[in-house]
Order: C-alpha cells, then structure tokens, then sequence
C-alpha cells in the first residue's frame, strides 16, 4: 500500500493524471520506477511533471502515513479493489485511493440524503422517514455526517438496521464535527466511513466541497431537503447533475416543484 499512498501525495500530480499513470503502467511502484522518457509517453505529463515524479522518490512519508492508519484502525480502499463500487469509479475525478474504517462491502451504491445543518421540525422528520424507508428496503444511506440533515438520515438509517455511508472532509482519525463521536463509532459499527485525505488531516473548509462528489458518485439518486439556495447540498446536486445522478429536492417529505426549478437554474448557471 505504501506506494499507492506515494502517488497520492505527489504535489501536482491530481487525480486524473494518477489514473492515467495507473493505466499507463498498472500499478504505482512501476510509476514510482519508471524513468522520465517512460513517464512523458503519458497523455497529460509534460517534462515538468515527469520530473517531478521522479524527484518525489522517498516513500518516508507514506511509511508515516500508513503507520498512522495502523494505529488508527484504518484501512485503505485502492481503486483496484473490488470494493471500489465500478458506478463510483468510472467517474474521473473519483480518487484512486480512498480511507475508511468500518465495513466496506461490494455492493455500497446507494441514494444519498443531504440538506441543512440548521433545519425545522418537518424536515427533520422527512429525512428521518425517507432514511427509515430506504433502510428497510434495503438501500444504503449515503451522507456526509454533518450536523442537522447528514446526521438525522445516518441515524435513522442505523436506527433501521440499515447500511450508511459518511464520506468525510477530513482524516478518519477525526471526528468532525467532534460532537458527532457517537454516532461515527455507530456509523463505524455498522456501516463505512471514507475520505480521501490521510490521517491527521484537518477538516479545513476546502476539503467539504471535494468531499460532496464523492457523496454524490457514490449515490444512484440524491434527496435534498431544507437547504437554502446557497447551502453547501447545492455542491452535491451539481455534482450529481454532472454525473448523471437523479436529484431530488424535498420540501418537508414532498417534492416541490419551485425548489427543483430554483435549484436548476442555480447548477445551470454555475
């Protein structure tokens, strides 16, 4: 795993160059090998880049890392993994390499529930319902542990029985937000938790955005309720848009229509 987590850490070097590396030469400790004139037959990598790969030959801080997710109990889903759902991993920007902790499973796709941290009593309640629901028919709830919508939807899913899904903007070492502890140990207990970023990485506001395609790669339909027009859930629908994901947006347990034409408009216009 060592040299797979070295091809995340490359500066420079983004996600979809470390895909076409890893179709180029199989695996990472052939790219970590591999001279510069090999290097530059890759589409994308110019003579500065390649370069840059091979000065960045020094596994000692992906040593560390992987020592941190040893004594964290966490383990490292690679793109080569069955486990890595193929619909979440045929999107480009998907990353190669994934944290997690819990029970990662081959069938993990599911419909994720996402909305406002600050939100009222009926919206409460309809995500709580649509999350019992998607539950007991058997669909993994997926969200991003956050306070309000996030949490209720994962802590119904649980209440269940079902399977639940946070994929989280910061290193699985962390709890965040940090009154949420219980419910990531629940979530560890009977569902996954995956991130993109190595332990001990802070949940810095950048990472929420990023964090938001994975929800929705992740996810067959999105339901959104209760969030403003400028909430942080409009990143999931236009990502979910972009991937081809049905978006839905609830208003207190019902589709409203204004919303659906407002949030349209607004992912349109971006």
């Amino acid at each position: 795993m060592v040299y797979w987590i070295w091809l995340t850490t490359i500066s420079g070097i983004g996600v979809m160059l470390q895909r076409s590396l890893l179709d180029a030469f199989g695996n990472p400790q052939n790219i970590y090998w591999a001279q510069v004139k090999e290097l530059q037959k890759v589409g994308g990598l110019g003579p500065i880049k390649a370069e840059k790969i091979v000065s960045s030959r020094n596994l000692d801080d992906a040593y560390r890392i992987l020592q941190a997710c040893d004594r964290n109990g966490i383990k490292i889903m690679t793109y080569h993994d069955s486990c890595y759902p193929s619909y979440a991993k045929r999107i480009a920007e998907m990353p190669v390499l994934l944290y997690y902790k819990g029970n990662a499973r081959q069938h993990s796709i599911g419909s994720a529930i996402v909305g406002a941290r600050r939100c009222g009593q009926e919206s409460k309640a309809a995500a709580v319902a649509l999350a019992d629901k998607l539950a007991r028919g058997g669909i993994p709830v997926i969200s991003g542990m956050a306070k309000g919508i996030d949490s209720y939807a994962h802590t119904a899913c649980l209440k269940a029985g079902g399977y639940t899904v946070s994929v989280q903007g910061c290193g699985l070492d962390i709890c965040y937000p940090c009154e949420h502890i219980s419910l990531m140990k629940k979530i560890e207990e009977q569902g996954l938790l995956i991130s993109e970023y190595a332990p001990g990485t802070p949940p810095r506001s950048s990472n929420f955005p990023k964090r938001n395609r994975i929800i929705a790669a992740w996810s067959e339909q999105i339901y959104i309720l209760g969030a403003g027009i400028r909430s942080g859930a409009l990143i999931t629908a236009e990502y979910g848009k972009k991937y081809g994901r049905k978006v839905t947006v609830l208003e207190t347990g019902k589709l409203s229509e204004r919303a659906e034409a407002d949030y349209t408009r607004a992912i349109d216009n971006e």
